[in-house]
């Protein structure tokens, strides 16, 4: 085999290597958590979100073409109060009656620094979709990783607290959400 042909083989594997798919990533929900700080009165009022799902496709060294899709289940919103809980159901606020669950949907997955990215895509909730960007960190191990989080957003863009409670007092207009999930490559 003359050394044209043997250049041309390697470069053929190299590329093949290169271009080798994104891993599948499932989340383990009893080490995973998403939770939201709300304000009442100018004072911490957290929550958090008991069940929802995270699936990505991702490579952290090539994290162009990833695609990460989340689902949250708003009906079980827990803010530690039975009666803020039962208040959260109603058309001002979740409006579980006709919106039962929340989701964000990415295929613009960037690196900004070692171990940082940034995921940008539409946030879908209570029937509204506004385009968010998720910052976010990635520690993964072998079949393990974990990643974290959090992202600000103005609640009234998604009619989240509306009529008397639209105006940001006694409860804040924007809305922190936390997040540390556990994933798991699939297969």
């Amino acid at each position: 085999m003359n050394l044209r042909a043997r250049l041309a083989g390697a470069l053929l594997l190299a590329s093949v290597g290169a271009t080798a798919p994104a891993a599948d990533w499932g989340m383990d929900a009893a080490a995973s958590r998403l939770e939201f700080i709300a304000t009442y009165e100018r004072q911490a009022a957290p929550g958090v979100f008991r069940r929802f799902n995270t699936r990505l496709r991702f490579d952290p060294e090539r994290p162009q073409g990833g695609r990460l899709h989340v689902t949250v289940m708003l009906a079980n919103t827990d803010m530690d109060s039975t009666d803020i809980n039962e208040a959260i159901r109603a058309p001002e606020w979740f409006d579980l009656a006709r919106f039962q669950q929340a989701e964000f949907t990415s295929s613009d997955i960037r690196r900004t620094a070692p171990r940082q990215y940034v995921a940008r895509g539409v946030l879908r909730l209570k029937g509204v979709n506004r385009e968010v960007t998720v910052p976010f960190t990635w520690d993964g191990a072998g079949d393990t990783a974990v990643m974290a989080g959090e992202l600000t957003l103005d609640r009234t863009a998604f009619g989240i607290g509306t009529g008397e409670w639209a105006a940001g007092d006694p409860i804040g207009l924007h809305v922190k959400v936390k997040f540390k999930v556990t994933l798991r490559k699939a297969g």
